[in-house]
């Protein structure tokens, strides 16, 4: 619960930083330490989801354990497929495949800066750690490759693709492995000859997420744009796609939603944007992230996409969906649609929060957030769930950096994210559920509220600001938005009416980093996917009102009109209705 003693003077709070673009974090038990793995070899980790330290992680091959990237992964480990009880020879030259895209403006193709969005997890039957990494080229020459090493740290040994994308011309793919999963092919199948046209129909398969179900099956999304987010089995005793898994093709034409190579579509098609899926499973759900939009920061007009990151959330009780938001809206599209920007015609998925300002102490300035993406969560051993994604900044360029924000469920189960970054605070899911938070006499009082938008025009780079508001003790909301709130005794679940609208989500105590001073916050949710945050700068209880509670008992109270235990901290307090120090 919300501390009998706070800090009065506050102090300092400093995190060391990194920056990490495309950050997936992963558990290392053995080390009890988080690692974020991200894009262009920018890897990091951390004991307490705050500081964090670079990590160098090297490439292996049979002759080094510290190979150049461009030989590192053409050739593979693994050499030979099982399918149905059958053997087949296959090398793939991950390097070779995503060069025919061209060379990039260089003198030729370097996949240098072409390795991107890795993603390691833990096979338990290989007793591996396996990292799936995207070798991204042009004009969809791309490919998933596994790599595994004894140590979280590597050095990574490339093992053998997972799956290929951009064979739409001639016999290409005959150097994928295509026919060992469809069997001997005379020609290419006119489904996948779509010329210049491949990605309103077909993925570029970067950005993969490698998770196990509760069943304890293998599973891999991946895609960006294009033609979507699908999704393969794995099999868990090889790291690589289940050969034996076998999908019915589904759909004509740019409808096709399941396909006997690329799996099943989970989101996204007809060159929508979204990227970067993110799987994780929470309470009674498998929840879907993606980021919406462009990574950058926004304001160049010759951005095509205005950059503008957005995190949207859906769910689905299964691991391969369907992915549907709070309005039963489907992540897979049927015809194109502009998802992002002021001109956008379709919101669907939670928009778990986007760019915003001129909040608390550390948000404000050039240090407002923008284009947060390319997120992971983590639903931890320590009974929390850690959002970790990378954010530009209003006006800084395109410098970014790593921030780690709580992540709650609402009483309908849908995941709120805390009011502010990650600093050390003990909550669980499970007290939530279980125990209220912040008791009701200390909710009243006055808020900033900060109302998240969908149709942010990043081209102007606009953020949202808060407003002020009241939380009222008769349950009332006063001030820029009017309404009423209510807790649900015995737990932190809040109502808050806005108007008509109608938010779900909890109170928790937050941390106003950069410094160590606490609020009464909340976060929460509408049926329409909006959210919103709050956090109380003042209590209902002023001096006045504590003179006269003082004049019976002389208790101490903090700035904020809260009683405290005799202080033992150095600090400004309130007794008797005046401002001493101690």
């Amino acid at each position: 619960m919300l501390s009998a003693l706070l800090p009065i003077c506050a102090s300092a709070v400093s995190l060391t930083r990194v920056s990490v673009h495309d950050p997936s974090v992963v558990w290392d038990p053995a080390s009890q330490t988080y690692y974020i793995f991200g894009s262009h070899r920018d890897h990091a980790k951390s004991t307490d989801m705050m500081n964090w330290t670079k990590v160098t992680v090297r490439w292996a091959t049979a002759t080094s354990n510290n190979a150049d990237p461009n030989i590192a992964f053409t050739t593979p480990e693994v050499t030979k497929i099982k399918k149905g009880g059958e053997e087949y020879d296959f090398a793939f030259d991950a390097v070779k495949w995503s060069a025919k895209g061209g060379a990039q403006g260089q003198a030729k193709y370097n996949v240098t800066g072409n390795q991107w969005a890795p993603d390691v997890i833990y096979n338990k039957a290989m007793q591996k750690w396996c990292m799936y990494l995207s070798i991204n080229g042009d004009a969809w020459y791309s490919s998933i490759i596994m790599l595994t090493a004894d140590n979280i740290e590597g050095p990574y040994r490339y093992q053998a693709p997972v799956v290929i994308s951009g064979f739409k011309n001639g016999t290409e793919y005959k150097d994928t492995d295509l026919e060992v999963v469809l069997g001997s092919l005379d020609a290419l199948p006119d489904r996948y000859k779509t010329g210049n046209k491949w990605g309103e129909r077909w993925p570029n398969n970067i950005d993969p997420c490698v998770f196990y179900d509760e069943e304890g099956k293998l599973w891999m999304s991946y895609g960006s744009w294009s033609g979507g987010i699908w999704m393969l089995e794995l099999d868990e005793e090889t790291g690589l796609r289940d050969y034996d898994v076998e999908y019915e093709l589904k759909g004509t034409g740019n409808g096709i939603t399941i396909d006997p190579y690329f799996g099943k579509k989970i989101a996204g098609g007809y060159y929508v944007s979204g990227e970067a899926s993110y799987i994780e499973h929470i309470g009674d759900y498998y929840y879907l992230f993606m980021s919406y939009g462009g990574l950058a920061a926004g304001g160049v007009a010759s951005d095509y996409n205005n950059g503008g990151y957005q995190m949207r959330v859906f769910r689905s009780e299964n691991p391969d969906g369907p992915y549907k938001d709070m309005n039963g809206t489907d992540a897979v599209y049927n015809s194109y649609q502009l998802n992002f920007g002021p001109d956008a015609n379709t919101n669907r998925g939670i928009n778990i929060f986007g760019a915003y300002k001129d909040w608390g102490n550390q948000a404000k300035g050039n240090n407002g957030e923008r284009s947060q993406g390319h997120n992971s969560i983590i639903a931890a051993e320590d009974g929390r769930t850690y959002l970790v994604y990378h954010t530009r900044f209003q006006n800084r360029g395109e410098a970014h950096e790593v921030r780690v924000h709580q992540v709650f469920q609402s009483k309908n189960g849908w995941l709120v994210a805390a009011p502010f970054e990650y600093t050390g605070e003990q909550v669980t899911s499970a007290d939530i559920a279980t125990t209220q938070q912040i008791a009701t006499d200390q909710i009243p009082g006055d808020y900033k509220l900060l109302i998240h938008k969908y149709k942010l025009s990043h081209l102007k780079k606009e953020a949202v600001s808060p407003v002020d508001i009241q939380l009222n003790a008769d349950g009332t909301i006063s001030g820029s938005q009017t309404g009423t709130w209510s807790i649900e005794e015995g737990t932190s679940y809040v109502i808050i009416k806005l108007g008509s609208t109608t938010y779900y989500g909890v109170f928790v105590e937050q941390t106003l980093e950069p410094t160590d001073d606490k609020a009464v916050a909340f976060t929460a949710v509408t049926k329409n996917g909006q959210t919103i945050w709050g956090y109380q700068t003042a209590a209902a209880t002023g001096i006045e009102q504590i003179v006269n509670r003082q004049s019976v008992n002389d208790k101490y109270y903090d700035l904020q009109g809260r009683p405290v235990s005799t202080p033992q901290r150095k600090g400004i307090y309130i007794l008797n209705g005046k401002k001493v120090i101690r």
